[in-house]
């Protein structure tokens, strides 16, 4: 009956968006709200209460079951749903053993049974996932390699492997004539994510039953955060929002970005697999993008580096007597930082400022080192892409640049081939050409050019930055023929350059060319030098932010100086 609930909340959404994107081409640009407050809480239970008694009116990201039905029933309270470029996985140290083995990780998957999990964890309200692109993609491959839930098979997988089972029920390791390791499954504890320490109490149990030891270490999130960064880890359990197109894989399992602080975190390494991202992430066109992202999943797949389970709809909640003007977006959802037209519209409906759930504290607030959501949920909003995606149809569309050209040059071959960051060199490669609205202006007032631009890339490439240096490690050199024309030179063709470079996040030069050590700036807490009231986060998106009390609020006030309100 739960499932068949959420086919039907699926199919809802789907004549929600219809309906409500219609005219979005036509809502103003805003931002309508003059203050936001995203009020931390990390407890499950408080955050229904703050919602219910009006001391937050935005709920993003609900998972909890009987969270949404209360919600649902509730007149004051409306929710959207919607289909998400969402995964939530299982990593696996691949640099250790046990896990180091692809028959132990095979094993693991077997026992994982996604049924149990969405009925029981989630009342159906989440989507099975196996393949490492979800199902809301068009580059989603069905036919990737399936584990079915059997302990049976997992068992005899590791008999075959020669993991015979010892005394006490650990089983043995062929390699070493000793009792396995014994594995850590790292989650958020019980009261901040209930259904991720669940599953991780799910997955020990049934390890544990066949031999494998296993034990569930719930502990706090942003530690978790930490000992990943450090690859102090054997498996954890998080999830990923995200982006529309599939180049994802390639910065998640490339060897490339197996370093310190990289997005590979299983140690991931094979040949095979990295000639398949590399098609992947230097497809000239759509086509051999659509057959490299499905042979990537197919080796994936068999490698196992995650053990995807589920992906997730976005249920976002909204108090309807306290603000209006939130638009769903398929892929996105209502309430995230990546929809731009609700952070644009959102609006009270009384003369108050919106408070907007922030379920964790963020790690970190400098965008340049920022790699979790609810830093995101922050830095999101106080930027602006050059392009902007159509809430309709997911489509590029002018924003900060009004136009665009993605052309080719001929580069020096042979003295590319000397840099080591060039993963290929192309005899012709990709030239961009953005044209940048001339009226934008940084929160502190100062101009929004070229220059800009080109101080980014150069300093996140100096630097290897690695949250925003993966996006732009092929370009090799920027010009600026005037201050509002930028032209991003890369090392190869790659069908995914125009949405990698035009999606960064910008550093006002201004501020960032006297920062010699990134890793350890903390620009939210340091005075603005010029402007009374500003820290040095200076960004040209809608928001300013003011001020951040951990585990209270983020405060962030509207940017005066936003060109679309203009």
């Amino acid at each position: 009956m739960r499932t068949l609930k959420a086919l039907i909340v699926t199919l809802v959404s789907v004549l929600l968006l219809t309906s409500a994107l219609t005219a979005a081409a036509d809502l103003p640009k805003g931002p309508q709200a003059d203050e936001l407050y995203f009020i931390i809480i990390t407890d499950n239970e408080a955050r229904l209460r703050a919602l219910q008694l009006g001391e937050i009116h935005i709920y993003p990201g609900l998972t909890t079951p009987e969270t949404i039905d209360t919600l649902f029933a509730d007149p004051n309270i409306e929710l959207t749903f919607d289909l998400g470029f969402h995964m939530f996985y299982t990593a696996l140290n691949m640099r250790r053993a046990p896990l180091d083995d692809v028959a132990v990780r095979q094993a693991i998957a077997h026992l994982v049974d996604r049924d149990r999990i969405i009925n029981t964890l989630f009342s159906g309200y989440m989507l099975p996932l196996e393949a490492f692109v979800p199902p809301s993609s068009p580059f989603h491959n069905p036919q990737a390699a399936h584990y079915e839930y059997s302990p049976r098979k997992a068992a005899e997988i590791l008999d075959a492997a020669g993991y015979v089972m010892g005394p006490r029920g650990v089983r043995i390791d062929p390699r070493t004539g000793e009792p396995m390791e014994e594995i850590e499954f790292l989650t958020p504890t019980f009261d901040i994510a209930p259904t991720s320490a669940q599953i991780g109490e799910l997955i020990c149990n049934e390890a544990r039953a066949i031999g494998i030891p296993a034990k569930h270490v719930p502990m706090d999130f942003n530690i978790i955060l930490e000992r990943i960064d450090v690859f102090d880890f054997d498996t954890y359990c998080l999830a990923w929002g995200l982006g529309r197109d599939p180049v994802d894989l390639y910065t998640l399992f490339h060897s490339n970005f197996d370093v310190e602080r990289g997005n590979n975190t299983p140690g991931i390494r094979d040949p095979k697999l990295d000639a398949a991202l590399e098609e992947l992430y230097y497809a000239a066109n759509y086509d051999e993008a659509m057959e490299a992202a499905y042979a990537a999943q197919e080796v994936l797949s068999e490698l196992l580096p995650y053990i995807t389970l589920y992906s997730r709809p976005y249920i976002d909640a909204f108090r309807t007597d306290k603000v209006e003007g939130f638009i769903p977006m398929l892929g996105y959802g209502a309430a995230q930082y990546n929809n731009k037209w609700t952070t644009l519209n959102i609006r009270p409906t009384t003369n108050q400022a919106i408070r907007w759930l922030l379920p964790e504290n963020p790690k970190t607030l400098n965008p340049a080192l920022a790699d979790s959501s609810y830093d995101w949920e922050i830095l999101g909003r106080t930027t602006d892409a050059l392009l902007e995606v159509d809430p309709e149809t997911l489509e590029d569309i002018p924003w900060v640049a009004t136009e665009w050209e993605v052309g080719t040059w001929e580069p020096d071959v042979e003295a590319l081939k000397d840099i080591d960051r060039f993963t290929r060199v192309d005899d012709v490669a990709t030239k961009l050409t953005f044209k940048l609205r001339d009226d934008i202006k940084w929160h502190d007032g100062m101009p929004f050019t070229a220059h800009d631009v080109k101080f980014s890339i150069e300093y996140y490439i100096e630097h290897q930055l690695q949250e925003q240096y993966q996006y732009v490690i092929d370009v090799v050199k920027v010009e600026c023929p005037d201050d509002y024309t930028v032209e991003v030179y890369m090392a190869n063709l790659s069908y995914w350059h125009l949405g990698n470079v035009a999606g960064r996040y910008w550093l006002p030069k201004h501020i960032w060319q006297d920062v010699t050590d990134p890793l350890n700036f903390q620009p939210w807490l340091e005075p603005h030098p010029t402007v009374e009231g500003l820290t040095k986060l200076v960004g040209i998106g809608p928001f300013i932010f003011k001020s951040m009390e951990t585990g209270q609020y983020v405060h962030m006030v509207k940017n005066p100086y936003y060109w679309a309100a203009q």
